[in-house]
């Protein structure tokens, strides 16, 4: 069982409410449930690439289509980081060159 917890927003207001969980987009009818078993963690609902041991992919189906056993989210802070890495190798390669 997931410990993640739901992010649950209303869509109808009358009588009770009927929310809708914004990460796995299960339904429920009345009060805001306490439930903490959304299967979606808050890092892979924020992922904007997954990063498996041959590269870096859009989504989580382009991963799992080259055959990725092993993939993780990656974050938009931690997608500048990768990239910021990436540039400052190849500008050092180039330097090297000349």
């Amino acid at each position: 069982m997931s410990t993640h917890r739901h992010d649950w927003c209303m869509s109808e207001a009358d009588d009770g409410g009927q929310y809708h969980c914004r990460k796995c987009r299960r339904h429920h009818e009345g009060p805001v449930p306490e439930a903490h078993d959304c299967p979606v963690s808050n890092a892979e609902h924020n992922a904007v690439a997954w990063l498996g041991p041959a590269g870096l992919y859009r989504n989580r189906l382009d991963a799992v289509r080259n055959g990725e056993q092993s993939i993780a989210p990656v974050s938009f802070a931690e997608l500048f980081e990768l990239a910021s890495k990436q540039v400052a190798m190849q500008i050092k390669r180039e330097r090297k060159r000349a």
